[in-house]
């Protein structure tokens, strides 16, 4: 099971080069702004279509929520689904791209707030 801890040293070595305002993962005792780092690190490649990279966060995210403790999987599902879940959709130049890679418990997790929302 990953813990709150465990998050950011997980994204550390997974991706040394993902930063926060500067700071190498600001805030390492609240996972939710740990999450909302790697949002912004995930749209940074979005935006440069850096897929392959992409792929990388979204599985690493994957597997965050389906090991996470009940705290992880709060973050992953309500900072980082909901967040890259809008990108995706609304991502013009790389949305098939991203919507196939966008999948697994991720895209589930994203289906089931939308459903919720009325959307």
């Amino acid at each position: 099971m990953i813990t709150e801890i465990q998050v950011r040293k997980i994204l550390q070595r997974e991706f040394p080069e993902m930063n926060c305002g500067g700071e190498t993962l600001s805030n390492p005792n609240n996972v939710y702004k740990t999450i909302a780092c790697f949002v912004d690190f995930t749209r940074q490649l979005i935006d440069k279509g850096n897929i392959n990279s992409v792929k990388r966060c979204l599985k690493l995210a994957e597997r965050m929520l389906d090991d996470g403790n009940n705290t992880v999987k709060n973050a992953i599902e309500n900072v980082y689904v909901y967040s890259l879940g809008i990108v995706i959709d609304l991502s013009v130049p790389t949305t098939n791209k991203l919507k196939k890679i966008f999948n697994g418990s991720l895209k589930k997790e994203y289906y089931r707030q939308v459903s919720a929302s009325g959307v």
